[in-house]
């Protein structure tokens, strides 16, 4: 491991912020995965003059997933962007409730981003008949990256609710040992 992950590690404060933190450092070589395949649409389509299909919404969907990822990633060893200058002003007590109020805000975003994701991705995979189907792109190549892509972003709301409850709890009996 490199001293950059062993620092990501080191600051993450729950046992799944460390999974997340080890998955992440392989979900990153999808942003490698998606410049490549751009790479070869543009020598196809430039060099020999045989345009795909696939790429763009390949790619779309690649860096999706990335970006989804990333935001559970950063919140998991606090690499987020955070904007203290306001917080910093005030005594570490009143720091460490304001600390307490944000985690309490991120659970509430979660569980209601998890609420709208969940309904997004049921209108993407259970048809007007009730049926299990796939939602496709309605492109040429008519993909079914926009489902996967909204079961993942599900996926990434869910982790994130529980992640949010651990560093809430986390702060919670910190803040009550430290008085």
């Amino acid at each position: 491991m490199s001293e950059h992950e062993d620092r990501l590690l080191a600051a993450a404060e729950t046992p799944l912020d460390r999974l997340i933190v080890k998955v992440g450092n392989f979900v990153a070589w999808l942003y490698v995965a998606a410049v490549l395949i751009s790479f070869y649409e543009v020598i196809m389509r430039y060099f020999f003059n045989s345009p795909t299909v696939w790429v763009h919404e390949t790619t779309v969907a690649i860096v999706g997933i990335s970006m989804a990822y990333g935001g559970i990633y950063c919140y998991s060893n606090d690499s987020h962007i955070s904007v203290t200058l306001l917080r910093d002003l005030f005594p570490i007590k009143w720091q460490k409730r304001i600390a307490i109020f944000v985690d309490s805000l991120v659970l509430i975003f979660s569980v209601g981003g998890s609420y709208a994701m969940y309904y997004m991705t049921v209108r993407a995979v259970i048809n007007p008949a009730g049926e299990f189907y796939m939602q496709r792109s309605g492109s040429a190549w008519n993909s079914v990256w926009e489902t996967v892509t909204k079961i993942f972003i599900l996926f990434v709301f869910l982790v994130l609710v529980v992640q949010a409850f651990l560093h809430l709890v986390r702060k919670i009996r910190t803040y009550r040992e430290g008085e």
